[in-house]
């Protein structure tokens, strides 16, 4: 079975909708569900982690793409971890920035600065791999097909693929944090 880029591509754009569309439910419905002072709490474990360096920003975010390679349950994992972003962050803005255009900033810097562009990627890479071998899954338990090495080696092809842009992608998070740190601390005093 080969790598379907496809797919990964397909998978991306709908990341790419689902978080602007929970980012915006954040935004708008979110402060009648969450506290402020949940949303402080955030703050200051973002302020920390730009202080622990690239590996624990990778460490991090391979825990969340391990979740989502997983077949069956990785979708799940997908999904949450684009609520647990998207509409977070669309919270986070309505009570610190109080503003759309905040807002619109804050999606295009998740989504399209360099680190953004390559973890979600990453993530697309992994819940591309869970799908499909999930897929595969299914029809096999339908005597439709049997799981072979190739599916297996896919799926694994997929894994290792986002392990590598998560690396890169939490190296280049840290540059960006560290490059950006006194942009970043004014947009997070509350």
């Amino acid at each position: 079975m080969a790598i379907n880029i496809k797919r990964v591509v397909l998978v991306y754009i709908i990341e790419l909708a689902i978080l602007v569309l929970l980012s915006l439910m954040g935004f708008y419905v979110g402060p009648l569900l969450v506290s402020q002072s949940m949303i402080k709490s955030l703050r200051n474990q973002i302020v920390a982690t730009a202080d622990l360096g690239p590996n624990y920003i990778f460490l991090h975010n391979l825990v969340i793409d391990t979740l989502m390679a997983i077949p069956v349950i990785g979708p799940f994992f997908f999904i949450l971890a684009l609520v647990m972003t998207g509409f977070v962050l669309g919270v986070y803005v309505a009570y610190t920035l109080n503003s759309i255009l905040g807002l619109v900033i804050s999606l295009f810097i998740t989504m399209f600065f360099p680190h953004g562009i390559i973890e979600l990627l990453a993530y697309a890479f992994s819940t591309t791999g869970s799908l499909t071998f999930t897929g595969n899954l299914i029809n096999s338990l339908r005597g439709k097909q049997r799981i072979t090495r190739g599916d297996i080696v896919a799926l694994i092809i997929y894994y290792l693929i986002s392990v590598v842009l998560l690396y890169i992608a939490a190296n280049v998070e840290y540059f960006e944090i560290t490059a950006l740190k006194g942009l970043i601390s004014g947009m997070l005093t509350t």
